[in-house]
């Protein structure tokens, strides 16, 4: 039996949306997305979850996860320290006098690299991906090595503002190349964002990674290279080394990415606006 995995990147500050979303209780019957992802998973064959938090998040998020997982479903904690990061402690600490948020999802999942033990899953605590999307993973870390699943673009906008999207080039059913889109928006004729700075025009229907990989332990590595980098080209205060830049690192050096499409519907949150919308359709696809 191959052993699953599933790492949820949950200590993000929820800017726009102005809270912790990794703590709104969306669902149906109160549940956090965090709480469906768990669901979900379970179902799909998972038998251990490991949440990386900020740590005043641990003790509620115990509370809630305590009586709403199996009894035989690991839970476990890694914080995302600031200063756990792949240089010399006086590099880091010249780093952190600038530095008033975190690294990005690139170091959050560095940081659980001790937990990290055959093929895992990595989410984020506030989408909802559906149970046809975990199965889909599932299957695919059954087979080794790296994946992606993903969505259309046009199904993962907000209609209240700009969002961040993985925008990915597959050909063949491998990822060719996923480059980190920000404030994307629906304008007359289409869509566009800003990729390094440029407004670029975008199609409706491209493949975009909504932070929904799978990884062997060989990843490490490659988060460490990234990481290292990163820092040592002395990124702004408020620039962030993503998942999708380490994967593309790992692309250009022959690694090899398969892509799945989910069939079913992913939710977000990006802003308080969105919640009505995501609480209705929560509640049209999960009510019993």
């Amino acid at each position: 039996m191959v052993q699953l995995t599933l790492v949820i990147l949950a200590a993000g500050l929820g800017s726009r949306f102005g809270g912790d979303k990794q703590l709104a209780r969306l669902g149906p019957r109160g549940e956090t997305m965090l709480e469906l992802s768990i669901q979900s998973a379970v179902k799909a064959g998972f038998t251990r979850a490991v949440l990386v938090i900020r740590p005043e998040l641990e003790s509620q998020l115990a509370a809630q996860l305590t009586s709403q997982v199996p009894t035989d479903f690991e839970i476990q904690f890694c914080i995302q320290a600031a200063d756990d990061l792949p240089l010399p402690k006086g590099e880091v600490a010249a780093l952190l006098e600038s530095r008033t948020k975190p690294w990005g999802t690139a170091h959050a999942l560095y940081c659980a690299r001790h937990q990290l033990t055959g093929p895992f899953a990595v989410i984020t605590a506030d989408d909802f991906y559906g149970d046809n999307a975990f199965a889909c993973m599932a299957e695919g870390l059954k087979r080794g090595g790296w994946l992606m699943v993903a969505y259309p673009l046009e199904a993962t906008l907000s209609e209240h503002g700009g969002v961040n999207r993985g925008i990915c080039q597959v050909t063949d059913g491998y990822l060719t190349r996923v480059e980190e889109y920000k404030e994307i928006v629906a304008i007359q004729g289409g869509l566009e964002g800003r990729f390094k700075g440029q407004l670029r025009p975008l199609a409706p229907d491209v493949p975009v990674s909504m932070t929904l990989w799978g990884f062997d332990d060989s990843v490490v590595s490659w988060l460490r290279d990234a990481l290292i980098s990163f820092l040592l080209a002395s990124p702004s205060p408020g620039e962030e080394c993503y998942l999708p830049d380490v994967v593309q690192a790992g692309i250009d050096q022959g690694l090899k990415v398969r892509v799945e499409t989910a069939q079913g519907e992913w939710l977000g949150v990006t802003y308080a606006d969105d919640v009505p919308r995501v609480r209705s359709r929560l509640m049209e696809l999960l009510s019993d």
